[in-house]
């Protein structure tokens, strides 16, 4: 089988599985619906992924690529200083299609061990620091923020976001989402961030209605 060939079935393989986490959830879908859904050997399967779980982070990895450029506009944005650069990678996360998706697909990561773990690598390794300490860093030099301390407010920032207001790991009451919400702008005040204002709170409280 050639690359070509090999990267083909590859793609068919996250296209057919992100389908089924979709339609079945993750819990729900086994490998032979996978190969079911493909037509394929179960060894073709295993020639490209170990395992569900690697599947699936291939998908989380594929949904989330829509998203780097994104990001990538953002912090290259050279009209925005540091804090409007991390405002607005916030409001993009919360209206994101592509961030739902991986919600709706996703198990509890609790019950999940290693795709906790592979999460929380994606946080330390890609998250901290390709966005949130440059930005961070950016807006202590053009005096948007107020620290001492980049690398460790970059570090809270992105636990705070990617952790604690994460509906996959802490299941949020809405009335909790919006207590979260009001420490986390009430904590870092004083370094001259507000992470969410007005409209995105509005933003935020009309997805949670839709869900009551």
């Amino acid at each position: 089988m050639n690359k070509q060939m090999q990267d083909n079935t590859k793609k068919k393989i996250i296209a057919v599985a992100t389908n089924l986490f979709l339609t079945k959830g993750y819990e729900d879908t086994r490998i032979s619906d996978i190969i079911e859904g493909l037509g394929l050997t179960k060894g073709a399967i295993y020639h490209h992924f170990k395992s569900k779980e690697d599947i699936f982070n291939a998908v989380v990895e594929e949904i989330g690529n829509k998203n780097i450029q994104l990001f990538d506009e953002i912090k290259n944005d050279s009209s925005l200083n540091g804090v409007e650069k991390l405002s607005k990678i916030v409001h993009t996360s919360f209206s994101n299609k592509n961030i739902d998706m991986i919600i709706g697909i996703s198990p509890n990561l609790l019950d999940s061990p290693k795709l906790l773990s592979s999460f929380i690598n994606e946080i330390n390794d890609v998250t901290i620091p390709k966005y949130i300490y440059p930005i961070v860093n950016e807006g202590v030099e053009d005096g948007s923020i107020h620290t001492k301390h980049s690398a460790e407010l970059a570090e809270m920032i992105a636990v705070l976001l990617n952790i604690w207001l994460n509906p996959l790991i802490f299941k949020n009451e809405t009335s909790s989402i919006f207590n979260k919400i009001e420490i986390m702008n009430a904590a870092l005040d004083k370094f001259n961030i507000q992470l969410f204002d007005s409209s995105l709170i509005e933003k935020i409280k009309k997805v949670e209605n839709k869900k009551i």
